[in-house]
């Protein structure tokens, strides 16, 4: 039987040596590590038995039974203690010993006995993992740091294991504010260490997919847990741009993580979701307690970090900003055009889409003085398709300002810019706007060419085909642009057009001299007022001194998202790039305030949509399909507004399994039918309930019903009229639009295996789903009946899908255990 003072001895004397290895840890300076003391001590440390277990003492008087457990939880706690201690001092051990590209360099290979030593210890690794409470991890994970480098290329299926088993923990943690954020700093440095990310990427084998596997699976975490991202972003961008070792062939191999693992800086140059007001309003009080520091016990006992979803995206603009386009490594990892792919074609003011497309022009705009002329062919190509889309004001001129940059620096690209005016005008539409509008910037563009007459004998002619089109919008943007061109033909005294100067001095006259209080009048005013034409200066607005390295970061990030009318949320002022330091800016970069008039300016009231080729497809009538049976169809209407829902995993924090299925109700106007669905929906594990509106959760026949299931199920609202709208944008997102409906080609509810991320949606109680939204539907499902009465009812309905909705994913979930 162990006595208790030998094994408070062991407890004391391991808690002695950690303090001495920390001491060590903390103060390389102090070059404690040449005493020969410490040789003895390493030789000591490597030769002990991990994860050793104290022996409880036995005590010879009677306690009670409360007195036992008291003293079994205590114990525990020193045994936890004396193993966490003993990984203390075996990471000071292994942060003493040569990095695998080292130990490589010196012997052409690891030894055996090494491979062997280090596959023990990884072992004894996992089985501390499982030993010791999750607040007591920190060490072990920094010896894995050491160790799964050297075991990636031998032992994979282990060091997988390694990934697996430290996820877990720290998905465990997620809602545990003390010690969340030191574990998940530890666990990032541990599986994003560079030399992991360059081993596993060297084989590219399933140690390469299951880190890709982690980065989207904190990627998800981040959606409901604001800040994680930013953690795995600053480490990565550090640890690429500036690696602990100064050698050359370092610089070069970690650089080249930024390659195989580019997701990570493609998702943070568009991160950040569309919250609800209650979950932004969350996010203020957040931001209010930091921005208190250490005057608040919050900031104090938890681990400071910067949680706001702005910041995943200036650490990836300061990473480009680091980025040199005669650097060949630099150079394929700017030309990867993963990141264009992102734009959208339809999307909605504000929407989560919009604010995606956004985001992409604004790191393109970021990224244009890097990229060399043949890459700059194509993505130009690429920018001028995008022209004709149906863009928002605020995409547009992104779209805008990068064409007449291109233009400006590559004259020779203006032939592609003409082609642009030739397409069809029936396809055109009011998108050829973008494009007129970049003509009344000619003056910046034709600056490095010297021949500027035929270029502008050129958008004359164009211009003034475009005068007499039949939108009273282009006839607008056609006169602006005419009125810029016409005064640099007089500027340069282009004699050819000395024959049309009445016609053309006479016509811009008469519009300036317009009478009336009418449209036209008011509407040339605005946009001549508008600051993108009065204002905004496409090169003094971009770069100071002709240098393309000093960007203006509040422009792009700041004044051009709000005179655009962006959503608050989205403009990134100039003072969180100035706050987040761990990443500087480099020296030749510098960060300018925008030019004050364009600080001053407020939003115009001049806005113009464009309608590309695209709105063509949802004006024109498709033959129907699929048609319900029991009712005629109608003509589709258009609703005028788009919500972007963005769901908060409510489930993982109330430690439930998460849904995928969204259940839409907003054809459903009873409140007990809603109400029995709100409480169905919430038991099964609905992801959301929509409704037609929201003051149905204070029917008392709801509520009734729900016995107060909409306080745990996120409820969100979409009225009829929006939900065509609402389903194009989640089958963006991935969804299958299922109807509940008979149908002509409806599917037996025993036969068909629901999709992971289903949308249900639901009829009216009397009339069903309406013919107009059977179209938007990926399917419908019908339930077996063998009665008489020909249907359902809605909430019966409803639920019977839920169930089996739920019952394959538990099979599933089952079958993958």
């Amino acid at each position: 039987e162990p006595k208790l003072n030998e094994e408070i001895k062991k407890v004391a004397s391991m808690a002695s040596l950690t303090a001495v290895c920390e001491l060590m840890d903390r103060k390389p300076e102090a070059h404690l590590g040449s005493l020969p003391s410490v040789d003895a001590l390493k030789r000591f440390i490597s030769s002990s038995e991990l994860n050793e277990l104290l022996k409880k003492p036995s005590y010879t008087e009677e306690k009670s039974s409360s007195c036992e457990e008291t003293a079994s939880q205590g114990w525990g706690k020193v045994v936890a203690r004396y193993v966490r201690d003993q990984w203390v001092c075996l990471r000071f051990v292994l942060n003493s010993l040569p990095s695998p590209a080292q130990e490589c360099e010196r012997t052409s290979g690891m030894s055996l006995s090494t491979v062997e030593r280090s596959r023990k210890i990884l072992e004894s690794a996992l089985e501390a993992l499982t030993i010791l409470p999750s607040d007591q991890v920190l060490p072990v994970f920094d010896c894995m740091k050491v160790l799964v480098p050297k075991l990636l290329d031998t032992a994979e299926s282990l060091c997988i294991e390694a990934f697996d088993l430290a996820w877990k923990i720290i998905s465990s943690l997620s809602n545990t504010q003390l010690i969340f954020w030191s574990s998940l700093k530890a666990f990032v440095e541990f599986v994003f260490d560079t030399d992991v990310l360059a081993v596993a990427a060297s084989a590219k084998k399933q140690a390469y997919a299951k880190i890709k596997e982690i980065i989207f699976k904190l990627i998800d975490m981040s959606s409901t847990k604001t800040g994680v991202f930013n953690v795995v972003l600053s480490h990565c961008c550090r640890s690429w741009i500036f690696p602990s070792v100064d050698e050359k062939s370092a610089l070069t191999n970690a650089f080249l993580n930024a390659g195989n693992y580019c997701e990570l800086i493609t998702e943070a140059c568009v991160f950040g979701a569309v919250f609800r007001r209650d979950q932004r309003l969350i996010q203020d009080v957040h931001a209010f307690i930091e921005s208190l520091g250490e005057e608040c016990a919050a900031n104090v006992v938890t681990e400071s970090t910067n949680r706001d979803d702005h910041y995943a995206r200036v650490c990836a603009v300061k990473f480009l900003c680091w980025l040199d386009g005669s650097n060949t490594l630099h150079k394929t990892f700017m030309e990867d055009d993963e990141l264009v792919s992102r734009s959208r074609t339809r999307y909605y003011a504000n929407s989560l889409q919009h604010r995606i497309k956004n985001r992409v022009w604004q790191t393109l705009l970021v990224l244009l003085p890097k990229l060399d002329q043949n890459f700059l062919c194509g993505t130009l190509n690429k920018v001028f398709q995008a022209g004709f889309g149906n863009n928002q004001a605020s995409v547009k001129y992104f779209i805008e300002w990068i064409v007449i940059l291109s233009l400006h620096k590559y004259p020779q690209f203006l032939n592609k810019f003409w082609d642009c005016f030739c397409y069809d005008e029936e396809k055109l539409k009011t998108s050829i706007c973008t494009f007129l509008s970049v003509l009344s910037h000619f003056d910046i563009i034709l600056q490095n060419t010297s021949e500027k007459k035929p270029a502008l004998k050129r958008a004359l002619i164009v211009v003034l085909q475009w005068c007499f089109n039949h939108n009273f919008s282009v006839r607008l943007y056609a006169l602006v642009a005419l009125k810029k061109i016409w005064g640099m033909c007089r500027t340069l005294h282009v004699e050819e057009f000395e024959a049309l100067t009445p016609v053309i001095e006479s016509s811009l006259q008469q519009v300036e001299n317009m009478h009336g209080t009418g449209n036209a009048r008011r509407n040339w005013q605005r946009i001549q007022d508008h600051f993108f034409f009065a204002t905004f200066h496409p090169l003094e607005d971009y770069s100071l001194e002709a240098s393309p390295r000093l960007l203006l970061i509040a422009t792009i990030f700041y004044t051009l998202p709000r005179l655009s009318e962006v959503a608050e949320d989205e403009w990134v002022s100039l003072s969180k790039f100035e706050r987040f330091t761990d990443i500087p800016l480099p020296t030749a970069f510098q960060q300018y305030r925008s030019r004050t008039e364009l600080r001053h300016l407020k939003p115009s009231d001049w806005s113009q949509q464009d309608m590309g080729s695209n709105s063509a497809e949802a004006d024109s009538q498709t033959e129907w399909t699929d048609v319900q049976k029991k009712i005629i169809p109608w003509k589709n209407s258009t609703p005028s507004l788009d919500l972007e829902m963005v769901f908060q995993d409510r489930a993982a924090k109330l430690g439930k399994s998460n849904s995928r299925l969204i259940v839409v109700a907003s054809l459903i106007d009873k409140p007990t039918n809603l109400g029995g669905l709100c409480r169905t929906s919430e038991i099964f594990g609905a992801s959301a309930l929509v409704v037609g509106s929201l003051h149905y959760i204070q029917d008392k026949q709801f509520q009734h019903l729900s016995v107060s299931a909409e306080q745990w199920l996120p409820l969100v609202e979409v009225k009829p009229s929006q939900l065509v709208d609402y389903l194009q944008q989640k089958k963006t997102e991935g969804y299958t639009i299922i109807g509940v409906e008979q149908t002509a080609k409806s599917f037996d509810l025993t036969e068909y295996c629901f999709p992971e991320k289903s949308l249900l949606l639901l009829g009216n109680e009397h009339e069903g789903i309406p013919a107009n939204l059977i179209h938007h539907l990926d399917v419908c499902v019908e339930i077996p009946q063998q009665g008489i009465i020909r249907s359902l009812n809605v909430h019966v309905s409803g639920a019977l899908l839920i169930w089996e909705y739920t019952r394959q994913q538990v099979i599933k979930q089952k079958q993958q255990m």
